[in-house]
Parts: C-alpha cells; structure tokens; sequence
C-alpha cells in the first residue's frame, strides 16, 4: 500500500516536470540529430534548450530538497551494503529467475538509475553545449575525441536516458501500478473518485 508520506506533493511535481522534460528533450534531440526539409530547426533548438534549463533547474531544486528539505530522502536513494548485496537478487527477479529479495522504499536497481540520470543530465548539458558553441568550446571538445565524439556520445547518452526510461515505465505498470496511480493522480485504486 502507498503511503501520501512516501510521495510528497513536492516530489510528484518534480517528477511530473522531468517526465515533460524528458519527452521534449527526447522528441527535440531526435529532430535536431535527423532533421527533415521544412523542420522549424531554430525553434527545435530553442526548445531543446530552454527543457534542458528546465530539466537542470528542476534537478537543483529536487537534489536540494533531497538533503535539505522537510522531506529529504537522500539516504533512501544513496546505495548501501544491502543494497549492493541485492543488486543480483533483485536483477534476477526482474528476469523472472528469482524471488524479489527485501528492500526499502526503492530497490537496488531503482537507486542506480535514480543516481545514474541526474549524472547523465550533466553530461548531457555539457556535450549539448559544446555542440551548440562548438568555436567557444573547442578545447573542451578536445577532451572528448573532438566534435564528431561529442555528438556521438551526446546521441549514444539520449539512447541511454530512453532505455532507462522505458524499463522505468515497464515495471511501473507491472509491478507498481499503485505507486503509478498515487505519484500522477495523488490517489490509488481503491480510494474514491478513481
């Protein structure tokens, strides 16, 4: 069962902005990197990078209120010993192989992910940057294999951010469906007017 406590108001509209962040960020970065004749291109690009802003000022505002707020959950997030022993156990569960082990509010594989996008956000803001400056940020291109690696890891990374996103949404709808009803609609199932 969800508890309101689990979800506060605060985290499901952070959640819900990176969820509009993604999918705009995602269709806008295929049409920049496939553009089709009569694209809006300076408009796409545009928009990429004001969801990009979005994405990194909303990921400020939740990393912040992780450690600071009044419901801070970094130590929920952050992996631990029990959390690296179950790392297999819960990977076998997901293919079906094993029985799910005991975890807290979120599973080993959930904190990866969890840890893992906001580090992909920042590679991405970077590598973005340095190919939408390329002459201002030649030298740092160079850090990467120049500006064709650049637009391939930033490519490789969007990939990265779908897959993640796709087994995210997966198991949402098949094995926490409550957890999806609470965190979009702030009610599950079996409460009134749903």
């Amino acid at each position: 069962m969800v508890h309101p406590l689990d979800h506060p108001l605060f985290q499901r509209i952070s959640h819900w902005i990176n969820l509009i962040n993604f999918l705009v960020l995602g269709l806008t970065g295929w049409a920049i990197h496939s553009p089709q004749p009569g694209m809006p291109i300076n408009l796409i690009r545009n928009l990429h990078f004001i969801f990009m802003y979005l994405l990194i000022i909303n990921g400020v505002i939740r990393f912040y209120f992780s450690f600071f707020g009044k419901n801070k959950d970094y130590d929920q997030i952050l992996l631990n010993k029990q959390d690296v022993k179950n790392i297999w156990p819960q990977t076998k569960y997901y293919l079906f192989i094993g029985k799910h082990p005991e975890t807290g509010k979120y599973n080993p594989l959930q904190k990866i992910a969890y840890i893992a996008l906001p580090i992909m956000s920042v590679f991405q803001a970077i590598t973005g940057a340095i190919l939408y400056w390329p002459v201002k940020f030649a030298g740092l291109a160079g850090y990467f294999g120049g500006l064709a690696s650049v637009r391939g890891l930033h490519y490789i990374v969007m990939w990265l951010f779908i897959v993640v996103v796709a087994i995210h949404v997966y198991l949402v709808f098949t094995a926490a469906y409550e957890q999806f009803l609470f965190m979009f609609f702030g009610k599950m199932k079996n409460q009134k007017g749903l």
